[in-house]
């Protein structure tokens, strides 16, 4: 079923009434002022920028504007064009980690966001409130704070609060989010916080957007990253792309 609609231009998709998912909850956006949020209060502190460039195959490097995050595949702006491009090949500011700790996803199913903070205390000032399933780029490992990129801010997060992505995975395949085998369309999509059944709706994506693909489930799931989430959608929607990635040369 098709909801949400205003003319031609605007629709939602949403599961159909026949499902089982027809209540699932959405994740509602982070407070300014959540109650009983510690520290000096809800003002946000700048962040830090963050600088990113790809490794051309003759090794030089050339900057580039991170679009959408991914631990595999990210979508940039390179020379004027936006490009799907191996992660791997970009490199940022970090220290020394291990591939394990490289990436992370922002795991707060409970609250549906994590606090983002200055320094590594909960009583520093306020960065961001970053939502739940959102891609990061690890930056420094602590024990109970870990520094982190995500969303265009630098700040540290509990690390409780993470789930570790492995970046160097080999079993993903690339798609596109479809109706009916279309991916020409100006419908959107739901992805959802996780494969079962009532999951939260974290947001909806246009018909056409690349994604990455890492696993699928017997019950038509598919587990999917795609415009900075970690998320899940349901397989009737993924159109497998026979294309390679688009790099520079």
């Amino acid at each position: 079923m098709i909801v949400n609609g205003e003319g031609t231009d605007d629709f939602a998709v949403v599961d159909g009434v026949d499902s089982s998912y027809d209540y699932m909850s959405v994740v509602t956006l982070p407070p300014d002022e959540p109650s009983g949020e510690k520290g000096p209060g809800p003002t946000f502190a700048k962040s830090e920028e963050m600088d990113f460039y790809y490794v051309l195959d003759d090794g030089s490097m050339e900057y580039v504007r991170m679009v959408s995050l991914g631990t595999v595949n990210s979508l940039v702006r390179l020379s004027e064009e936006t490009v799907l491009v191996s992660t791997g090949r970009l490199m940022y500011e970090t220290g020394t980690l291990d591939d394990e700790h490289r990436y992370a996803m922002i795991n707060a199913q409970r609250n549906g966001y994590a606090t983002m903070h200055l320094t590594a205390s909960a009583k520093s000032a306020v960065v961001n409130r970053i939502m739940t399933n959102r891609v990061a780029l690890v930056l420094d490992v602590g024990t109970k704070y870990t520094r982190v990129w995500v969303d265009d801010c630098v700040g540290y997060i509990q690390t409780s609060s993470l789930t570790f992505l492995s970046g160097d995975r080999t079993d993903t395949a690339l798609a596109k989010m479809s109706i009916n085998g279309k991916v020409r369309s100006n419908n959107t999509i739901n992805i959802h916080m996780n494969g079962k059944s009532r999951s939260r709706i974290l947001d909806d994506v246009r018909c056409g957007t690349q994604m990455t693909v890492f696993s699928v489930t017997e019950d038509g799931w598919t587990e999917v990253e795609t415009d900075g989430w970690h998320a899940w959608v349901l397989s009737k929607y993924v159109t497998y792309d026979e294309a390679e990635i688009t790099t520079a040369q």
